[in-house]
């Protein structure tokens, strides 16, 4: 397992735990929110349970569009034979999902930066902020299979700008058609 299908089964399981807390205890997510006690009213219990569902949605929809779980019996097939194969919407939907969990970091920041930071705060913020961080880099370096050579596996798209490199296999063949080790020094 790459760190592709590692961080879609990550951002969709805290996604799921985020959405069951809202769908199973509205009543203790509202009670821990509010300062004094009284009964909940039915549009918190209908908000709550509606956010739990539309997060619960993102999580499945994060693993189907990824391509972690197929969504036709032709995924089927080419999953079985590609194991690291992705879906085509995989890299947009990782995008937004990062996006996700940069809005949701960068929240969880602003009220621990104020004098009520609890743990529930802060542990969402370390959470939000590794996947961030991950599907950043995913977004980054992880969205492309990149130009390699067959022959020696070094990426094709570097240069000698601006530092020569002179031990590379395109240096070193060069400098065997010119004459020897004149032209590397």
């Amino acid at each position: 397992m790459d760190v592709f299908h590692t961080y879609s089964f990550s951002a969709a399981g805290f996604f799921t735990i985020q959405s069951l807390a809202l769908l199973l205890s509205p009543k203790l997510i509202v009670t821990l929110l509010v300062s004094e006690a009284r009964q909940i009213t039915d549009l918190e219990y209908y908000l709550s349970r509606s956010l739990g569902l539309a997060v619960l949605t993102l999580a499945v929809f994060h693993l189907i569009f990824t391509g972690v779980i197929p969504g036709t019996a032709t995924d089927v097939s080419s999953a079985a034979d590609d194991e690291d194969a992705v879906g085509p919407y995989a890299y947009p939907t990782v995008i937004v999902t990062t996006i996700y969990t940069a809005l949701q970091a960068f929240y969880l920041y602003t009220q621990t930066t104020s004098d009520n930071a609890s743990f529930a705060f802060i542990a969402g913020l370390a959470a939000n902020s590794g996947l961030f961080s991950v599907g950043i880099w995913i977004v980054l370096f992880a969205s492309e299979k990149g130009r390699h050579s067959k022959r020696t596996g070094a990426d094709k798209r570097t240069s000698n700008w601006p530092f020569t490199n002179k031990e590379s296999a395109r240096e070193i063949k060069k400098a065997s058609r010119t004459g020897g080790e004149a032209k590397l020094q």
